[in-house]
């Protein structure tokens, strides 16, 4: 990786987290092109190369970039100590208490003052409902495909075989009885994922997969790279799997996403009931289906 690249801090190699205002403002959001047509409220995709609206994110000025970490440091070596500074704070409050890269209950101890976010669901409510068969997940014949680095538009399920994806499939309820509220995460992901229905009745796949496509695209703030739990060694399977998702100095430029996390199982194949009433989603490495 060359520091030449955009988007790359000089001299440590590093990719930044996050892109600067002007260049967010650069590139405007797009509409997910198969929005439901019927008077139901829109949320806004973005396609490789764009960036989300991320009115709810932290402030851009707290982030690393490549002229922060240049022409404003006194030195390369003064930003590298503070890097170390900033590889020994606790994880942001709003990652997940049970997240560990370090192994089960090696940073409890450090952690146990992080808040826990608000329960979803419940386990007892979670163990009546049957997912739909669209993404209930099945490891010998998956029931879905879907980059995660890409549009929900290009989700395909294995159920439809060779039809077309209509506004009809995507209004269809994640699981029966529907849960007005759900709660998922990945082993790999510091971050919940909270999903709540527009609606009154309960979570449909649109909304599933807006929530999902969001939080993949969120871009990430410093104190989600450098901090106690994300070794020099997780930072690394970070910012290799930034600089195989980005495709232009322009992606480039627009730093980590949280997608990057998944370090390269960014193909999602279902979810499944998982821990504590929440739902799981799995993934897997790009290849074959």
């Amino acid at each position: 990786m060359q520091s030449g690249f955009p988007g790359v801090s000089p001299g440590t190699g590093w990719p930044r987290p996050l892109a600067t205002q002007e260049e967010i403002d650069r590139s405007p959001p797009s509409a997910w092109d198969s929005a439901i047509d019927d008077g139901y409220e829109r949320r806004q995709f973005a396609p490789r190369g764009n960036t989300p609206n991320l009115s709810r994110s932290v402030s851009l000025s707290s982030s690393p970039s490549s002229a922060s970490l240049s022409s404003r440091s006194p030195s390369r070596k003064t930003s590298l100590r503070g890097n170390a500074a900033e590889a020994m704070k606790r994880p942001p409050r709003e990652w997940r208490t049970d997240f560990s890269l370090s192994g089960a209950g090696f940073l409890s101890g450090l952690l146990g003052n992080r808040a826990r976010s608000k329960s979803f669901g419940g386990i007892g409510v979670q163990e009546k409902v049957v997912l739909h068969p669209y993404i209930r997940y099945n490891a010998s014949k998956p029931p879905m495909y879907l980059d995660l680095r890409e549009s929900p538009t290009s989700v395909n399920f294995r159920a439809l075989r060779d039809r077309a994806l209509n506004n009809w499939d995507l209004m269809r309820f994640v699981c029966e009885p529907p849960l007005p509220t759900m709660r998922l995460y990945h082993e790999r992901l510091p971050w919940y994922i909270d999903v709540e229905a527009q609606n009154p009745s309960g979570v449909t796949l649109y909304e599933l997969f807006a929530a999902i496509h969001y939080c993949m695209w969120t871009q990430i703030k410093n104190a989600d790279y450098y901090n106690v739990e994300m070794t020099a060694e997780a930072r690394a399977h970070v910012a290799e799997a930034w600089a195989g998702r980005c495709r232009s100095d322009e992606e480039r430029s627009q730093g980590i996403r949280r997608v990057d996390y998944l370090m390269g199982r960014v193909i999602m194949e279902g979810i499944q009931k998982g821990k504590e009433g929440m739902f799981e989603i799995k993934t897997r490495k790009p290849g074959p289906n």
